[in-house]
């Protein structure tokens, strides 16, 4: 009996994988397994590559798309498990239409995403590049900086858009400054979980008219796409801050950077962009009082570790004819195709 193909398209050596793999499965899977890293280049190389897969590892960098046509190829595959929280590059729906479930790894870099929230959002609101590139030059800004707007969080309002598991761990890290908190989502919070977090539900546009601090949280998806409007970052208060840790398009980027080089905002944190990698002529790159990452908010040395062993669990799970977790498109596996 042919050996059961695991496809891995991200860009991770093989014999990492197997190794990996020894931790979660046992030696007769082991010895029924055949791991493969995808080498491909084109469309046809991956329809190709998928048409005898049992199980296929997505790819973390978002590079290499699962279109219709590639699960309508996928004829063998029972199960796709996408190492990161974000999966805007697959086509849940048609899985779902091939009966292909497609899982996630939600939740294994919440907490890394919300420390890098809090990390961004104290640095916009004291200007913490001004005064490091500032000082590196051996220019003394210590009075100066007040011209600036120097802020403390203790008594502002951040809002906090997208109620998820990073909304939750930002607003839990939150609470400690003593800053008031209200949040958007479509889902709301039981009001025993509001009362915990120290929330307050309030519609969107109310929350972007009423927050000094801003924050993203939100999945990529029809809704959320530019929720960040040119109409919205003209709403926000006057100095507010912006801080984007979940998916560029859900941004305005060039009415963020206007907005910023005129002096209407006082600040953005940026971790995600329209374009990755960054192009040279992103808007961003100029405007001021930014703090802008590579998409490294949730890139942690530990988080990293755990959305492998989440992956890879679930992988095992699927492969010993359990339910893996976090699955996205409300399909269960057919564990023989």
């Amino acid at each position: 009996m042919a050996r059961k193909k695991i496809l891995v398209l991200s860009p991770l050596p093989e014999e990492l994988v197997e190794i990996l793999f020894k931790a979660k499965a046992t030696e007769e899977q082991l010895q029924d397994l055949e791991v493969v890293t995808y080498k491909g280049s084109t469309k046809e190389e991956l329809i190709e590559t998928v048409s005898d897969s049992y199980v296929i590892i997505g790819d973390y960098t978002n590079n290499v798309a699962m279109d219709a046509d590639v699960f309508r190829a996928a004829a063998r595959c029972i199960f796709v498990q996408q190492p990161s929280t974000g999966y805007q590059h697959i086509d849940v729906d048609e899985a779902a239409k091939q009966g292909i479930p497609v899982a996630n790894a939600s939740g294994a870099n919440s907490n890394a995403v919300a420390e890098h929230t809090m990390m961004v959002i104290l640095g916009c609101l004291k200007k913490l590049m001004l005064c490091h590139d500032k000082t590196r030059n051996a220019v003394w800004v210590q009075d100066e900086m007040a011209n600036y707007g120097v802020f403390e969080l203790f008594q502002k309002t951040l809002g906090i858009i997208g109620a998820g598991q990073i909304g939750r761990e930002v607003a839990r890290r939150a609470r400690a400054f003593g800053c008031r908190m209200i949040y958007y989502d479509t889902v709301p919070l039981a009001p025993e979980e509001e009362k915990e977090l120290g929330l307050i539900f309030r519609p969107l546009d109310d929350l972007i008219s009423e927050s000094d601090v801003v924050t993203l949280h939100v999945p990529l998806t029809p809704e959320t796409d530019n929720i960040m409007s040119a109409e919205r970052i003209a709403a926000m208060k006057p100095g507010a801050i912006l801080v984007n840790a979940s998916r560029g398009q859900v941004v305005d980027e060039e009415a963020l950077a206007t907005a910023l080089t005129e002096g209407k905002l006082g600040g953005a944190g940026i971790d995600v962009f329209t374009k990755e990698p960054i192009s040279a002529d992103n808007p961003l790159l100029n405007a001021p009082y930014t703090i802008l990452t590579s998409h490294i908010a949730g890139a942690t040395n530990e988080s990293r570790l755990r959305i492998i062993d989440l992956s890879l669990t679930n992988v095992a799970a699927v492969l010993n004819g359990n339910i893996p977790v976090n699955i996205v498109n409300g399909i269960e596996p057919r564990f023989e195709r």
